[in-house]
């Protein structure tokens, strides 16, 4: 059965597409994505380091207690 298709201008062998997720990290599910029939796979964002380097840091700066740091956050970070 043939379910090739067009999506964003591109072909497709099958409109399955696999979102981004963990399992996209490891080159070798790739190959086990398209034998299942995958025609796409979404890679993570490459800026998902600097999201998470920021959250990372507004967790230690709100968990020092500076009161300064407080004034940059919503009021609800600071409690």
């Amino acid at each position: 059965m043939d379910l090739s298709t067009r999506y964003l201008g591109l072909s497709l062998t099958s409109p399955l597409v696999v979102s981004a997720s963990p399992l996209g990290l490891d080159l070798g599910n790739f190959r086990r994505f398209e034998d299942l029939g995958a025609g796409a796979v979404v890679l993570p964002s490459i800026f998902q380091e600097d999201i998470e380097n920021e959250a990372d840091e507004i967790e230690r700066l709100v968990a020092e207690g500076s009161s300064e740091a407080f004034s940059y956050f919503p009021a609800h970070l600071a409690e």
